[in-house]
């Protein structure tokens, strides 16, 4: 099974500018995904999709090829399967197919080779088209979530509305590392959300997603830890 990795890395961003190329401990933001990819033993190739030059010379400077992203496709509110596609259409047109997509974003860097080579794992040994990586959601539990309408709280689960933690049933959430598809399914539905998918569960303490500065201080504030365990 070739397997691609696709890095997708625009220039633009509002709620943190400039995240994909700020410093964290030393080294662009972009670079934990390129190292996680490089470092894995079952990727193929490794692509980056960007608009920005600097962001495209920091890739090539790690030793990865870019693809230009079309400047439509580059908008903050463009879709990211399509930039995917964009990637692959490309290298079709290359006689370079793959059997599967990974999508590593560099806003969630905690992730390493092993993870990748992981996951990969799990999609040839299972019969699905799709793996997400996942991390249990602990205190944001929906049993502890309300919708509130003028004022008045409806519980999402009321059944567990009092339940203690230890007593709630076990919930997760996408943390946004790993999103693996077979190619011919991410083309069908164009989501990397397909009805057939597996998790790969992982830790936690590990759970950060860049999209707000408050996520830039506590990604560099484990930064080190993280590192040390990563060994």
């Amino acid at each position: 099974m070739r397997i691609l990795g696709i890095i997708p890395a625009r220039g633009g961003s509002k709620g943190v500018p400039g995240k994909n190329i700020m410093d964290i401990a030393g080294k662009p933001l972009i670079s934990y995904a390129i190292e996680a990819g490089r470092n894995s033993s079952s990727l193929a190739k490794i692509i980056v999709s960007t608009e920005d030059k600097t962001i495209a010379k920091i890739a090539r400077g790690s030793g990865c090829d870019v693809l230009l992203r079309s400047k439509e496709l580059a908008l903050d509110n463009s879709n990211v399967v399509e930039a995917v596609l964009e990637v692959l259409l490309q290298l079709e047109k290359e006689n370079n197919n793959f059997d599967a997509v990974m999508l590593l974003q560099p806003t969630a860097p905690l992730r390493t080779g092993i993870d990748i080579d992981n996951a990969i794992e799990l999609l040839k040994e299972n019969p699905v088209d799709a793996i997400i990586s996942m991390v249990p959601v602990g205190d944001n539990h929906p049993a502890r979530m309300y919708e509130v309408k003028e004022g008045k709280m409806t519980s999402l689960m009321p059944q567990f509305e009092t339940e203690s933690r230890q007593k709630l049933p076990p919930l997760y959430i996408r943390n946004g590392c790993i999103y693996l598809i077979k190619t011919a399914v991410l083309k069908r539905e164009r989501s990397f959300m397909p009805t057939s998918k597996m998790a790969y569960i992982m830790d936690p303490k590990w759970a950060v997603n860049i999209d707000t500065t408050l996520d830039v201080v506590i990604l560099k504030s484990v930064i080190a830890e993280w590192k040390d365990q990563a060994k």
